[in-house]
């Protein structure tokens, strides 16, 4: 039961980040960004191909290099549709989406490439009768840090205040002096940070990656951003965090009938949002433009 619950938490915490890094770009540009399980998957493969310059130089570059295309794709491509509707941005975070990983393809193969990143990880943690895996305790521990720094840097700094602004009406923000395309390019950043981070604990559970590496959490991460309330930061990273501690601890319950996980998720999905259209913490503001 231990164990369930920390993993619960690790996988809450993971699908957190992945939310909270979705929700970032959302809230200050309203573009649904479906390329960042691509973002997601060149953290991973930039961490197994330098893992052999050592752990801290191989997250360092990950970090670096996630960071990077994630503002190089919203200068190469989202810049020029910042006057874009709804389903045009949509329609090109897929099309970016999509470039990605034939070009992942192209540049790594289509066959998973497998490499062991901080094996340490997989070990377990004795506690009389009671073992717990490494790997469930880092996973928390690093999600609450990246949590409490992004809740920090956004409740407490004048970047995250201007971020705040311009995730509550970004028209008047720009009109009382925001930079946009500072606080665009800085969400960007933020948001491919996270997904460094979210990459490194993926990659450490299951030692390879290929082009699709980051599809399925995105995916969920977007189900979490949801319920969780558009345009609302806090919401995404509890939407994520509830998806993912309710799809743990369901391949707990379930066990051989771990099949339906997803349909039981998605049914309380639909419960969830039949009672709060708005997500469990609604941005007002954008109620009211939407």
């Amino acid at each position: 039961m231990i164990q369930t619950i920390l993993d619960a938490l690790s996988y809450g915490g993971l699908y957190g980040l992945a939310a909270l890094g979705i929700g970032l770009v959302f809230g200050v540009m309203r573009l649904v960004n479906f390329a960042h399980g691509e973002l997601i998957a060149i953290g991973a493969y930039l961490m197994i191909i330098t893992i052999d310059l050592g752990l801290p130089l191989s997250i360092i570059i990950a970090v670096a290099g996630t960071a990077a295309l994630a503002l190089l794709m919203e200068l190469s491509v989202f810049k020029r549709l910042r006057l874009a509707g709804p389903s045009v941005l949509l329609i090109a975070s897929f099309g970016v989406s999509i470039f990605l990983q034939r070009s992942y393809e192209i540049i790594f193969g289509a066959l998973p490439i497998s490499g062991q990143i901080a094996p340490w990880m997989s070990g377990v943690i004795e506690f009389g009768d009671t073992t717990i895996t490494r790997g469930s305790i880092l996973t928390i521990i690093l999600a609450l840090a990246l949590l409490a720094g992004m809740r920090f840097l956004v409740e407490n700094t004048t970047l995250g205040l201007q971020i705040r602004a311009a995730s509550s009406d970004f028209q008047t923000a720009r009109l009382l002096g925001v930079r946009s395309n500072y606080v665009i390019g800085t969400a960007f950043v933020f948001s491919g940070v996270l997904a460094a981070a979210v990459a490194f604990v993926l990659v450490t559970q299951r030692g390879s990656v290929d082009p699709l590496f980051g599809v399925n959490i995105t995916i969920l991460a977007l189900v979490g951003t949801v319920i969780g309330g558009l345009g609302s930061l806090q919401g995404a990273a509890l939407g994520g965090f509830a998806v993912g501690a309710t799809i743990s601890l369901l391949n707990s319950f379930l066990g051989n009938y771990r099949v339906y996980s997803y349909t039981w998720l998605f049914i309380l999905v639909i419960i969830v949002l039949l009672i709060r259209p708005s997500g469990l913490i609604s941005n007002k503001a954008f109620k009211e433009r939407a």
